[in-house]
């Protein structure tokens, strides 16, 4: 879980913006700078921001469900507990991000930029995660039924205690810092060994 200093959370504070309507108003006026805000269990089910930027935002509960964040920017975010079911998150830049315990079931995650990000116990079934970067990311104890991992860039995951049940892993990237559920062999799954 990321944890915010009491400088950084004070900027959460600050949110120029103090109702999801008028969010929303300023995202189709044209303006797409929303760092920093706080919508903290909104509702924002079947919005549009795409190509919208959300860096350091804190969204913490909010309700993404069917969204589409298309190419969004969620640099350290929290996310933590966010239901993104079925979202549109493809090409999304989401460094550092905190999606501890969300719910991405069939979430389009492909080509998303997932470095360093924060999973812990997320629920990923069906999810694309198709030619993700999810280099040092923490899966610890993710739920990925059904996933389609396919190219997808593992190198330094920590994936201890996932569930693979049915997921494509088939030429996924690891290197010998991915950590892997017990009895889980990588070979077997079609995945592709690389220096780090």
């Amino acid at each position: 879980m990321l944890k915010l200093t009491e400088p950084e959370r004070a900027l959460y504070d600050i949110s120029p913006m103090n109702n999801v309507e008028e969010l929303l108003n300023k995202y189709w006026a044209g303006e797409r700078d929303f760092k920093r805000v706080n919508f903290q269990n909104a509702d924002l089910s079947n919005v549009c921001l795409m190509d919208a930027d959300f860096e350091e935002a804190n969204l913490e509960g909010v309700n993404l469900y069917r969204a589409n964040l298309k190419g969004i920017c969620l640099y350290r975010a929290n996310l933590s507990r966010a239901n993104l079911r079925e979202a549109n998150l493809s090409g999304a830049e989401m460094w550092k991000i905190d999606l501890g315990q969300a719910n991405l079931e069939e979430t389009d995650l492909s080509d998303a930029n997932l470095n360093g990000a924060y999973l812990w116990k997320a629920k990923l079934c069906i999810a694309n995660l198709q030619h993700s970067y999810l280099k040092d990311v923490n899966l610890v104890q993710c739920d990925l039924w059904r996933a389609n991992l396919r190219g997808a860039y593992l190198i330094g995951a920590n994936l201890k205690g996932a569930s693979f049940k049915g997921a494509c892993l088939e030429k996924a990237r690891y290197d010998e810092k991915t950590i892997f559920p017990d009895d889980f062999d990588p070979i077997d799954a079609g995945m592709q060994i690389v220096d780090g």
